[in-house]
C-alpha cells in the first residue's frame, strides 16, 4: 500500500496533455404530422422524429445540432448524458443507452473534445409530461422527421479482406412543416441535409465500421456523422430485440400503434397477421378502448412484463 501511496504523491496527471468529454444524445420520439385536410376520419401520418437545438453562439452559430453538453466534474457520462437531457426535453424518464465514440482530430475546433453519443428513446407520456426547452449555447429546440436513405453502395474483397463503401442521405425536415411546404426565403420550414458514407471492412472475420461526412447542410459540427451512425445502431437494436419498439410506446398503446413504430424505424412494411404472432408474447390486452379520428375504436394493450423482464 505504501509503494502505491509514494507513486501517487510522485505521479503528476498534468504532464499529460487530456480532452474535454462531452456527450451527445440522439433523442427519438414517434409524432404525427400537421393535419393538411379537413377529413377528421382520417389522421395525418405517423412520423420518426429526432430531437436538435439551435446553436446560439459561435461555432456554427444558427446551425442545428444534437443537445448535450460537457461532462462534469464528479459525474460519469451516463449522468451527462441524463442531467442535459433532463434540462433539454423536461423529463429524465426516457430509455437511454450508450453509443459510439467520436474522436476525430479536428472534429470541434473548439479544441481536443471527445464525444460519447448516446441513443434515447420518449414516448407520448414523456413528450406529454416534459418539455423542450433549450439551454446552455442553444438558441431553440425542436423536433425534426427524418429520413436516411441509401443512394449507393460499393463492395470490394481482396484476399481476406472485404470492404463495403454505402452512401446515405439524411434528411431532417422540421416537423412543424408540412410535406407540399416549398421552401424559399420567407419560408419558416428548415430542411437539413447531409451525405454520409458508411465504411465497413471484415478482416479476419471482424467487422470494423467507419463514417465519414461527404456532404452537409446546416447541421453543426461532425453531427450529421453521429445522427446517422446512431440512426442505424437503432435500426439494429430493432432487429436483434423488438423490444426497444415498445419504448416509443406510452402505457396503454393499440397494435397498430406498434406496428408503425416498427415500420417507422425499419422502414419496411409489415403483413399485420405476421406481426401480430410476432409480438403476441410481449403483450396484454386490456379493457380500455382508444379512438382515433372517426375510426372504430381500438382495443388497448400494456407490455407482458413476464415476457420482458425474465
Amino acid at each position: 500500500m505504501k509503494k502505491n501511496n509514494d507513486f501517487l504523491e510522485a505521479y503528476d496527471i498534468n504532464q499529460y496533455d487530456r480532452p474535454s468529454i462531452a456527450a451527445d444524445i440522439a433523442v427519438f420520439s414517434i409524432g404525427r404530422k400537421q393535419a393538411g385536410g379537413a377529413d377528421y376520419r382520417r389522421l395525418p401520418a405517423k412520423t420518426l422524429r429526432i430531437l436538435l437545438i439551435r446553436r446560439a453562439e459561435q461555432p456554427f452559430q444558427g446551425e442545428w445540432a444534437l443537445p448535450g453538453g460537457f461532462m462534469q466534474k464528479g459525474e460519469t457520462i451516463q449522468e451527462t448524458a441524463r442531467r442535459e437531457l433532463k434540462e433539454e426535453t423536461g423529463t429524465d424518464k426516457a430509455y437511454l443507452e450508450l453509443c459510439g465514440v467520436f474522436s476525430d482530430i479536428g472534429r470541434d475546433p473548439r479544441g481536443w473534445i471527445i464525444s460519447q453519443s448516446f441513443i434515447a428513446v420518449l414516448n407520448e407520456d414523456d413528450l406529454a409530461n416534459g418539455h423542450l426547452e433549450a439551454s446552455g449555447d442553444a438558441g431553440e429546440a425542436a423536433w425534426f422527421d427524418i429520413t436516411v436513405r441509401k443512394t449507393a453502395d460499393r463492395k470490394q474483397e481482396q484476399g481476406n479482406v472485404v470492404t463495403c463503401d454505402n452512401d446515405y442521405e439524411l434528411l431532417l425536415q422540421d416537423s412543424g412543416a408540412a410535406d407540399s411546404d416549398i421552401v424559399n426565403d420567407n419560408d419558416a420550414a428548415v430542411r437539413l441535409r447531409a451525405v454520409i458514407r458508411e465504411h465497413i471492412e471484415y478482416r479476419d472475420y471482424h467487422e470494423i465500421v467507419t463514417y465519414e461526412i461527404a456532404e452537409s447542410q446546416g447541421i453543426a459540427f461532425d453531427h450529421a456523422k453521429i445522427i446517422t451512425s446512431v440512426f442505424q445502431r437503432l435500426r439494429r437494436m430493432l432487429g436483434s430485440d423488438i423490444r426497444i419498439a415498445f419504448d416509443f410506446m406510452p402505457e396503454y398503446f393499440t397494435l397498430t400503434d406498434l406496428q408503425e413504430a416498427v415500420e417507422l424505424i425499419s422502414g419496411q412494411e409489415l403483413v399485420k397477421p405476421n406481426f401480430r404472432r410476432k409480438i403476441a408474447e410481449y403483450v396484454v390486452e386490456t379493457d380500455r378502448l382508444t379512438q382515433n379520428g372517426g375510426h372504430r375504436p381500438a382495443k388497448a394493450f400494456v407490455r407482458n412484463l413476464d415476457r420482458f423482464y425474465q
